[in-house]
C-alpha cells in the first residue's frame, strides 16, 4: 500500500527520441496508465509529467526530476508512481535501485502497467530482472550504435558533428569543406606556424579578420587550441585509439598541421594514454576494512631503477597499512571472482525462471508488432500505387509530392511504434547465455578483458555495485549485483548482507 494507505497516484511518461514525440507513443503510453489506475481503484491526482524527446540513460531529466519533487511533498500524500514500463523509469539500474529508494523514502510504491511487479519478494525480483534487461538493452543499443560508427570511420566517414570549417551535405554522408569558413582555417594554421602568436593573440587576430563561431559569437583562446589540435584538418580521424586517413578534403597539409604541434603534442598523449591503459583497474574500487578508504595505485622504483607496481593505503597511518605486489592483489581478486561465480545448477534455474516470465509478460506485445508490421507492409503497398498513379498521370507533381510525404510520416511512426518495443522481441535464452558467458568464470573473464580497460571496469562495477574490500588476505562484500547474490543461497528478504570470505556475518537477534 502507498502512503498512509491512500490509493492516489501520479503518471509518469517519456520516449527517448525527439521523433516519438509527434508519435502516438506518449498519448498510449498515458492512455494505458489511467485505464491501470482506474482498475485498480487509484485516484490520479495531478496532470501527467511527460518527458519529451529525453533519454532514460541518467536520473538527470526535467520532468522526472518535477516528479520526485512532487512526490517528495507530503501534503501531496502520493502513494504510487505509474509508468508504463520499467524501461520508462529509468535505464540505469543504479538510478533504478537510487530513485526506488527515494520513493520508498516517502511512502512512494512504483507501479508498472506492463509488467507485475509489486513489494512482494516475487514482485521485487520481477522488478530486479526487468531493470537490469531494461540496462542491458540501453548497453545493447549503444554497442551497436558504436559499432556501426567503427565501421564507417575505418571507411574514412567523419561520423560526428562536422568540425568548424567543414559541412556535411546529406545525412549520413561524409563531411566537405565549408567555402564560408574554410579559408579562416587555413590562416589560423598560417598564422601560428610563425611562432609569434599565443593562443589569446591569435584569437584576438582572427576576431579583427571577422571570424566567428558557428553560432556567431567572438573566437577564444580556447577555441583556437581546440581548432589547431584536431587532425580533422589535415584529413585524418583520430578515435578509439587509432588514426585513421578520411575520405575528406583536408583543409590543411599534414606538414602545416604538425608544423603547429610541439607544444600540444606530449599533452594529448599522456591524457589520451591514462584514460585507455589504466595500470591499476582495482585503484579506488577496493577500500580497506579498517579505515574505509580507497586503495591506491603506484610504481616503485627498485635499487637498480627497475619499476615495481603496488596498491597501497592513502592513509599510511591506519594499522593495517601496507604495500600490496599488484600481481598479487589482482590474483586475489581473480580468485575471489571465480569463488562467486554462478553454478551450473542456478544458472539453470535463473534463466528457467526469467525466461518463462519474460514469455508470459511480452506475448501480447509480441502480437502487437505482428499487427504493426502488417500495417507496414500495407502503406508500403499504397506508398507504390502512389508512384503507380504519378507515373500514369492521374497524380500531378504536386499531388504525388503531398500523397507520397504523408505515407512517408505513417510509415515512419509505424517503425517507430516497432524500434520503441524492440527490445520485447530478441532471443531471451540467448540474451541470457550471453550473459552467463561472461559471469560463468568471471575470474577468467577478468583476466581476459585485460586488453580492453574500459570494458573491465564496467565489469567489476557490473558485478560489485558498491566497492569491495581487502583485509589483506581476502576480499568481500557486502552487496553484488543479482546473478551473483542468488547463487550464494541468500534470501534477500530476510538480509540485504551478502556474508563472503574477508567479511564478518552480520549479527541476529
Amino acid at each position: 500500500m502507498g502512503n498512509e494507505g491512500q490509493k492516489t497516484s501520479i503518471i509518469y511518461a517519456r520516449v527517448s527520441s525527439w521523433e516519438q514525440v509527434s508519435n502516438t507513443s506518449l498519448e498510449r503510453q498515458v492512455r494505458e496508465c489511467r485505464e491501470y489506475a482506474e482498475r485498480n481503484g487509484i485516484t490520479i491526482i495531478a496532470e501527467p509529467f511527460i518527458e519529451e524527446g529525453e533519454s532514460a540513460k541518467s536520473a538527470d531529466r526535467t520532468q522526472f526530476q518535477k516528479a520526485l519533487s512532487f512526490c517528495a511533498t507530503k501534503k501531496n500524500k502520493v502513494g504510487y508512481l505509474i509508468v508504463h514500463k520499467v524501461d520508462r523509469f529509468a535505464r540505469n539500474q543504479d538510478d533504478h535501485v537510487a530513485t526506488r529508494a527515494f520513493l520508498k523514502r516517502y511512502g512512494v510504491q512504483l507501479r508498472s502497467v506492463m509488467e507485475p511487479i509489486d513489494e512482494s519478494t516475487i514482485g521485487r525480483l520481477q522488478e530486479g530482472i526487468l531493470s537490469v534487461f531494461a540496462e542491458f538493452d540501453n548497453n545493447v543499443r549503444a554497442e551497436r550504435s558504436k559499432n556501426g560508427m567503427i565501421e564507417k570511420v575505418k571507411k574514412g566517414i567523419w561520423v560526428w558533428r562536422p568540425p568548424l570549417g567543414y559541412k556535411r551535405l546529406t545525412k549520413g554522408g561524409n563531411i566537405v569543406p565549408e567555402e564560408e569558413t574554410a579559408h579562416y582555417i587555413q590562416l589560423i594554421f598560417e598564422e601560428y606556424s610563425k611562432g609569434t602568436y599565443s593562443f589569446q593573440a591569435l584569437s584576438d587576430f582572427m576576431e579583427k579578420r571577422g571570424f566567428r563561431t558557428s553560432t556567431g559569437k567572438k573566437p577564444c583562446a580556447q577555441l583556437m587550441e581546440k581548432i589547431l589540435r584536431n587532425p580533422a584538418y589535415f584529413g585524418t580521424i583520430r578515435a578509439w585509439g587509432h588514426e585513421i586517413r578520411g575520405a575528406f578534403p583536408a583543409i590543411v597539409s599534414e606538414e602545416l598541421y604538425w608544423k603547429c604541434q610541439p607544444e600540444l603534442r606530449s599533452r594529448f598523449a599522456i591524457v589520451n594514454r591514462s584514460i585507455t591503459n589504466p595500470a591499476f583497474p582495482l585503484r579506488k574500487f577496493t577500500i580497506c576494512p579498517e579505515c574505509g578508504r580507497p586503495l591506491t595505485g603506484s610504481f616503485s622504483t627498485g635499487r637498480k631503477g627497475m619499476k615495481y607496481p603496488y596498491y597501497h593505503h592513502q592513509k599510511q597511518s591506519c594499522s593495517a597499512a601496507s604495500f600490496i605486489p599488484k600481481e598479487t592483489l589482482e590474483q586475489h581478486f581473480v580468485e575471489f571472482l571465480q569463488e562467486i561465480s554462478p553454478r551450473a545448477r542456478n544458472e539453470r534455474l535463473f534463466k528457467a525462471v526469467v525466461v518463462d516470465l519474460w514469455q508470459k509478460n511480452y506475448k501480447k506485445l509480441d502480437e502487437d508488432n505482428v499487427r504493426v508490421r502488417r500495417e507496414i507492409e500495407w502503406l508500403e503497398a499504397e506508398r507504390q500505387r502512389v508512384f503507380d498513379m504519378h507515373r500514369t498521370g492521374k497524380y500531378s507533381d504536386d499531388e504525388f509530392l503531398e500523397q507520397k510525404h504523408l505515407v512517408n510520416i505513417q510509415i515512419q511512426q509505424k517503425k517507430n511504434l516497432l524500434d520503441d518495443k524492440r527490445i520485447e522481441e530478441f532471443n531471451m535464452d540467448e540474451a541470457l547465455t550471453y550473459c552467463f558467458n561472461y559471469v560463468r568464470e568471471s575470474g577468467k573473464t577478468w583476466k581476459r578483458l585485460e586488453k580492453v580497460p574500459a570494458i573491465r571496469v564496467r565489469f567489476q562495477k557490473a558485478a560489485f555495485p558498491e566497492k569491495v574490500t581487502f583485509d589483506g588476505k581476502k576480499f568481500g562484500t557486502k552487496k553484488m549485483s543479482l546473478v551473483y547474490e542468488l547463487n550464494q543461497g541468500k534470501n534477500p528478504k530476510k538480509s540485504q548482507m551478502v556474508t563472503l570470505s574477508g567479511i564478518e556475518p552480520e549479527l541476529t537477534a
